[in-house]
């Protein structure tokens, strides 16, 4: 076995996601001789190119902890680097809504940490009801401050920023091992693309890997047994008539902000993220819970029931009850009565109806869950 090539750097950042790429264009003005890695072909490939995009305010953290501080100051930093290097954003403002007595009880809580926080701008406000009068909800406060942003030109213009100041970036090579010695540490690295392996030698290293850093962290200190837990979220696309100029979000649970209505700067919406633990890192769509995303108050079919195969019909049915929350209609329109007892298995009350604006004239099952 030939000998492993060895490379000496004062700092390496594992890790191009948008966190090492700020880190390590902060530390190149400290270090003459740093290097990022990053164990993909392209940089902000994973977690940083999966995100709702949203500069947020501050409302939400304990008063006066770290977080709360570093995101009121990341805040006007964000706005500020963005305006200098004219990458797009939009200060749209985000409205915070609850829906019931005890939710406002809540929001009212949100409202007062915030204020506490040192978010001075937040108001409540009443004016969705005649902006959007397709919402239904209690009360609403709102944060002028909080926006959104084109995330993917602002990680390329640091990833700039860090080479133009001296900085490296090699990509598609990845972390095997980490070694501490005396000197600091000795990283063993494959370039994936040749399979090539050499040692880095760093005085400094900065685990920053994302999802990864678990793993790293248990390679630098063999005595850590930290495990990962994933928790996967997923945002799926509005596609109706209704538009939106500001984010709407729900109360926050005790977990989570909930599902919440996102705009981009194309002023598409999107509502997400769900949240569900996975036992393994995996970006695909997760078709088996979209049908836990959201219930629905109407589905509307035309398909030939009568038609098709009795096992299917069912299965079309099932997966319709399972989308339609507590109420909700099913619009069946066929030309015959031959599913009737099908639908009466799955639904509480059916309403029959005849239509001569159909053509051929039809009936109409409106089936309520």
């Amino acid at each position: 076995m030939s000998k492993l090539e060895k490379f000496e750097v004062d700092c390496l950042v594992i890790g191009g996601g948008v966190s090492g790429i700020a880190i390590a264009r902060e530390l190149s003005s400290k270090f003459d001789n740093i290097f990022l890695i990053e164990r993909n072909n392209q940089i902000a490939q994973e977690t940083s190119s999966r995100n709702s995009e949203v500069i947020h305010a501050g409302m939400y953290y304990d008063q006066g902890s770290l977080k709360s501080k570093l995101c009121l100051r990341g805040k006007e930093l964000l706005y500020d680097y963005l305006k200098e290097r004219r990458i797009e954003f939009n200060r749209c403002g985000k409205y915070i809504v609850s829906t019931s007595d005890k939710e406002s009880e809540k929001l009212n809580t949100v409202y007062e940490n915030g204020m506490a926080c040192g978010v001075d701008d937040l108001t409540y406000d009443d004016s969705l009801k005649s902006k959007y009068p397709f919402l239904r909800y209690n009360e609403s406060i709102f944060s002028p401050s909080t926006g959104i942003f084109d995330s993917h030109s602002f990680i390329h213009s640091l990833s700039r920023d860090f080479q133009g100041q001296g900085g490296n970036i090699l990509l598609g090579n990845e972390t095997l091992d980490v070694t501490q010695s005396k000197n600091g540490f000795e990283i063993l690295v494959e370039d994936k693309n040749t399979n090539h392996k050499f040692l880095v030698i760093s005085k400094v290293l900065v685990n920053s890997a994302g999802l990864n850093a678990v793993h790293i962290a248990n390679l630098i200190n063999d005595t850590n047994n930290y495990e990962e837990e994933y928790v996967k979220g997923e945002y799926y696309t509005y596609q109706g008539k209704e538009k939106l100029g500001s984010l709407i979000y729900p109360t926050p649970t005790e977990n989570s902000l909930g599902l919440h209505a996102t705009i981009d700067l194309g002023k598409g919406i999107r509502f997400g993220p769900s949240a569900f633990v996975v036992d393994e890192i995996d970006y695909s769509l997760s078709k088996d819970q979209k049908l836990n995303f959201v219930e629905a108050d109407y589905v509307v079919s035309s398909l030939p029931l009568s038609l098709i195969d009795d096992d299917v019909v069912k299965n079309i049915l099932v997966e319709v009850d399972s989308n339609l929350k507590k109420g909700g209609r099913f619009l069946q329109y066929q030309y015959s009565l031959a599913n009737y007892g099908d639908m009466k298995r799955f639904f509480r009350d059916i309403k029959l109806k005849f239509t001569f604006r159909n053509m051929p004239p039809a009936f109409v099952y409106e089936c309520i869950k």
